[in-house]
């Protein structure tokens, strides 16, 4: 078993980690702004600059992550959960106005860009092109 991680694996790690992030974010900041309003400092979290931040980096790195593996194992689950997670983010983004349950939204486009990341780093620990790297 290797012990050195790749790039793409790489990726898939800090992929995952800032999909919980995300979820984080979007599950428990609203309770923690609405039970504790005197704590101002959180407010910066649910700025725009905040989540658009977070919403571009997630974006980012799942690009980069299923373009580097996609090439490898050509398997369609992951662009298909990549694809799905983005499409809920960008959604969100451009359109929170009009849409009334947005919490949902990008809480389930993190989820299945997590679980995408996941699926992607499984896929290469079994893949003999990802492990000879």
């Amino acid at each position: 078993m290797k012990t050195k991680l790749n790039f793409s694996e790489k990726l898939d790690k800090a992929g995952i980690y800032l999909s919980t992030i995300c979820l984080v974010h979007c599950l428990v900041l609203p309770v923690l702004l609405a039970t504790l309003p005197f704590v101002s400092f959180l407010a910066f979290m649910k700025s725009p600059i905040t989540e658009t931040l977070m919403i571009v980096f997630a974006i980012f790195n799942a690009v980069l992550a299923v373009t580097l593996n996609f090439k490898k194992h050509y398997n369609l689950i992951v662009p298909a959960f990549f694809g799905s997670g983005m499409i809920l983010l960008m959604l969100n983004f451009f359109a929170h106005n009009l849409v009334s349950q947005n919490e949902y939204i990008i809480t389930l486009g993190a989820l299945l860009i997590g679980v995408g990341h996941y699926i992607n780093h499984k896929l290469c620990d079994t893949c003999p092109k990802c492990t000879n790297e």
